[in-house]
């Protein structure tokens, strides 16, 4: 299924109006043009609100991924490329821009004796803007979006992983206090979509592609499992 047949609007919140596109030519939402009080490389991100997450191979040692970053008008704006480690820091994904240039670092620390896991996002070297948790739940999924300060601004909630691995799947956006969905986090057709308000802080949108990042893998995580569980019996 080629890019084109996810140019959809995102859901119709309330909050959120169409972002407004530059021909393709200047479009700063690709060119990434320096904006005060944003992280450097991510400036893209205030005209978008949707971002696909494709897969494109796995790497020749199989021991990550890589990924294409698409904003809603399938541009592509980042690509990623993921290393997986027997240890501590047991994943991390190093995200990109077209020209190269490290815009955002996911650490994936294992914390197996806690209820948590955890995700620090950096928006370059030793820059946190944020870290997504992840409480463990056999029946359905909950992530915590948190800022700097580990305080969290935004729930993740849909179906556990026992029930999700498989097939097309949606995943609420919810706000600090549960009571209004403002987004939506969906695995359709094996494409990862994050849908926000056009509006949102620049960080938060950052924190929530992490956060689509970490359901695509843990995803991924749980299909090898099954399947490697199958195959031994």
């Amino acid at each position: 299924m080629s890019t084109a047949d996810y140019q959809v609007p995102p859901p119709s919140y309330d909050s959120i109006s169409p972002p407004t596109y530059l021909p393709d030519s200047t479009n700063s939402a690709v060119l990434n043009i320096p904006v005060k009080g944003i992280p450097p490389g991510l400036e893209c991100l205030t005209q978008v609100n949707q971002l696909l997450v494709q897969e494109k191979f796995v790497t020749s040692q199989g021991l990550g991924r890589a990924f294409n970053i698409l904003n809603g008008s399938g541009q592509q704006i980042f690509q990623a490329c993921e290393q997986v480690r027997c240890c501590r820091p047991m994943q991390d994904l190093a995200i990109q821009d077209l020209s190269g240039r490290n815009v955002m670092g996911l650490t994936q620390y294992c914390k197996c004796s806690c209820t948590e896991q955890m995700m620090e996002v950096n928006a370059s070297p030793g820059n946190c803007i944020g870290y997504i948790g992840w409480m463990w739940n056999t029946f359905a999924t909950h992530m915590l979006v948190k800022n700097i300060n580990q305080e969290v601004v935004l729930h993740v909630l849909g179906p556990g992983m026992q029930t999700s691995i498989f097939g097309n799947v949606s995943f609420e956006i919810k706000s600090r206090d549960e009571q209004h969905v403002v987004g939506m986090i969906r695995n359709e057709n094996e494409t990862f979509i994050v849908s926000f308000p056009l509006d949102l802080d620049v960080t938060i949108k950052a924190l929530l592609l992490a956060t689509c990042y970490y359901l695509n893998s843990a995803i991924h995580q749980k299909r090898r499992e099954t399947t490697n569980r199958f195959s031994s019996d």
